[in-house]
């Protein structure tokens, strides 16, 4: 009986109700807790929450690859694009997005890159065939989907891991975090909305310099919107892109990043699209004594799959009859 198995994201609720309670996750090579999950009647209460001068003083030891070395930005990012926190300001949005409807103008909204990246389409509540996309958008996510590691960067990543470090093995000549992220919620993101939403070409070719492509989106909306018989919104998280679209006339709302975690609770279904969003971005994450990967080997195409490690031999017997158990009533044919 092999003590891993690939499964797909929804099936990681199996394992947290076997897990033992609480439930710690950690990112395997720093030495704190992300978070601990206990149980109440509705989900979980979130308690134990990691700070910003955990990650800074864990990352500080891995000198130039610090950037690809899980941050506290990755959580507040996991936790927004799961729906666990907000934007500070969503509220103010909701509002506005209630008055269209008096409104005598369609309205359309432009996503900016980030947006996708912190998964709004799947938690904005906007209908897809009300979005608009310069095309741009779509090939700075493109251009980040393929970045992978090399032995030699693994190599120097154990290294530098104080703790854990031989678990970077599964991680050879896969995607790096900025390509993980960009892969599983970006894409995943745009794809969801593509057929539906509306996209227009650039007034010119985008490329590497990503202010000035912040500018060609911006005065594409500006463009379009001369023709068009509808009022463009912008939506972005960028404070610069603000700043671009006040200047040239296009209508915004900026939303602000989260700076902490305020929540203190969550539903089991928010859980396991959180758990699953860390993996994706940290690349594994234990919990309990049970790793889930988010990036391995012969991952491929199946973006929303993870990969699970259970270190106790009876919890990977007891997952593994769990899971069969739930996949076989999966399958079978049920008339509604």
């Amino acid at each position: 009986m092999a003590d891993d198995a690939v499964i797909e994201t929804p099936e990681l609720q199996v394992l947290l109700n076997l897990l033992k309670r609480p439930v710690e996750i950690k990112y395997p090579l720093y030495d704190f807790d992300i978070m601990t999950l206990r149980d109440t009647a509705s989900g979980f209460v979130l308690s134990g929450m990691c700070t910003r001068e955990d990650f800074d003083e864990a990352i500080g030891g891995f000198g130039e690859l610090a950037y690809d070395m899980p941050s506290y930005n990755d959580v507040l990012q996991s936790m927004l694009a799961a729906g666990i926190i907000s934007y500070p300001n969503m509220e103010k949005f909701v509002d506005f997005r209630k008055s269209i409807p008096l409104m005598n103008k369609e309205v359309l909204f432009s996503l900016d890159t980030n947006m996708l990246y912190h998964a709004f389409p799947s938690r904005g509540g906007i209908p897809a065939d009300r979005y608009l996309l310069v095309d741009i958008v779509q090939g700075e996510i493109e251009s980040a989907l393929n970045t992978k590691y090399s032995a030699h960067t693994i190599n120097q990543m154990k290294r530098m891991a104080p703790f854990e470090g031989a678990l970077l093995d599964e991680l050879v000549n896969q995607k790096t975090k900025r390509s993980r992220i960009a892969a599983y919620t970006a894409l995943a993101e745009f794809e969801k909305i593509r057929d539906r939403a509306r996209i227009i070409h650039s007034i010119e070719p985008g490329g590497p310099d990503k202010e000035k492509n912040d500018l060609i989106i911006v005065k594409s909306l500006r463009d379009y919107e001369k023709d068009a018989f509808s009022t463009t919104v912008h939506l972005t998280a960028d404070a610069n892109v603000a700043e671009l679209c006040r200047a040239e006339g296009v209508a915004y709302h900026l939303f602000e990043f989260p700076r902490a975690i305020d929540v203190r609770e969550c539903t089991p279904a928010g859980a396991v699209d959180l758990i699953s969003r860390l993996a994706v971005a940290f690349g594994v994450v234990k919990c309990g004594s049970a790793l889930i990967y988010g990036e391995y080997r012969g991952k491929g195409t199946k973006r929303q799959s993870l990969k699970v490690v259970i270190r106790n031999h009876d919890l990977a017997e007891e997952f593994e009859k769990e899971l069969t158990l739930c996949r076989r009533l999966a399958a079978l044919p049920i008339i509604g």
